[in-house]
Parts: C-alpha cells; sequence; structure tokens
C-alpha cells in the first residue's frame, strides 16, 4: 500500500487565524499553508482589526484564553533575512 501525505490546508485569504487546542494565533497569507495540521479558526482582516483587536476577539469567542499570553505568529511567511552593510 502506498501512502501519500496530505497536503496541508490553505488559507482561504489572508487574516488572523486561531488554533484552540495549542491555542495559538497566526497571521496567514491567503494561499499560505497553515502553520500546522490542525483546525484553524478566522479571526478577522488584519487591513480592518489592529494585532491587539484579534486577541480580544479570540478571548471573547473562545471564553477562558487569555489574551495576555497570544503571540501572534506569522503563520507561514519567511521571515526577512538583513543582510550586514
Amino acid at each position: 500500500m502506498v501512502m501519500f501525505p496530505l497536503a496541508m490546508a490553505r488559507a482561504p485569504e489572508t487574516g488572523f487565524y486561531f488554533e484552540p487546542i495549542a491555542e495559538r494565533l497566526a497571521l496567514v497569507l491567503e494561499g499560505s499553508s497553515f502553520p500546522s495540521d490542525e483546525d484553524w479558526a478566522y479571526v478577522g482582516d488584519p487591513a480592518e482589526m489592529p494585532s491587539e483587536v484579534a486577541r480580544l476577539e479570540v478571548a471573547t469567542r473562545w471564553p477562558g484564553v487569555d489574551p495576555e499570553s497570544l503571540d501572534v505568529e506569522l503563520g507561514s511567511l519567511p521571515l526577512p533575512i538583513s543582510q550586514p552593510s
């Protein structure tokens, strides 16, 4: 039997997404893979919602989540590499 790994889900639109099991908040670009295979819930559009509001929205929708403990991950965005001058 040949097994193929399942492709990770991709974000349908750019936005803040929350994974409630591990309590992870990420900013993911449209078409990019989510940071993990778990289910991610759309929280809001970063053009209309700053990260502080996204954290509060998560705490409102998922009672018990501490908005102060959430760090916004950059999904699967490449990290900028600084070049020495």
